[in-house]
């Protein structure tokens, strides 16, 4: 019998040049995770590499987070990849900004309802995201943002 009561709390932390940042979902057209398509929209990115963090800014969040049920992948690109099987590309002359922000929040209801409050995958430095020398968590939940 598996004891799902059981939490992983992780030590994670977050860059940024922002001096006032505040943990908070996606809102107003402001994503996370620049330049990673629908990923960008999910939530507020964490890392379990103070090194890595410090490369996406020079303001370094620390919070320590209970996950009760993250979804895993390989990578960031199996995440987006993930996202576009299900969801497709954006149809011509659409704007791809609010497509992307359409169907990322689509997939984090279909996460969130299928019990599960972040995703994780292993990436690298803001230079060179594909070395995965630590785990990225992308916070869905709105019990993080309370």
């Amino acid at each position: 019998m598996v004891d799902k009561s059981l939490k992983i709390i992780m030590k994670l932390y977050h860059g940024t040049d922002n001096p006032n940042f505040k943990l908070q979902s996606v809102k107003d057209g402001l994503g996370y995770h620049l330049g990673a398509g629908p990923v960008e929209f999910l939530g507020p990115s964490f890392t379990d590499s103070k090194e890595v963090a410090a490369s996406y800014g020079k303001f370094i969040i620390e919070k320590e987070l209970a996950l009760d049920n993250s979804k895993k992948f390989r990578s960031l690109e199996a995440l987006k990849n993930d996202i576009i099987k299900i969801f497709g590309l954006p149809t011509s002359g659409q704007s791809l900004g609010e497509y992307y922000r359409d169907i990322a929040d689509s997939y984090k209801v279909k996460l969130l309802a299928e019990g599960f409050d972040s995703v994780i995958f292993p990436e690298g430095l803001k230079s060179s995201t594909d070395e995965m020398i630590s785990n990225t968590v992308i916070l869905l939940s709105e019990k993080f943002f309370s």
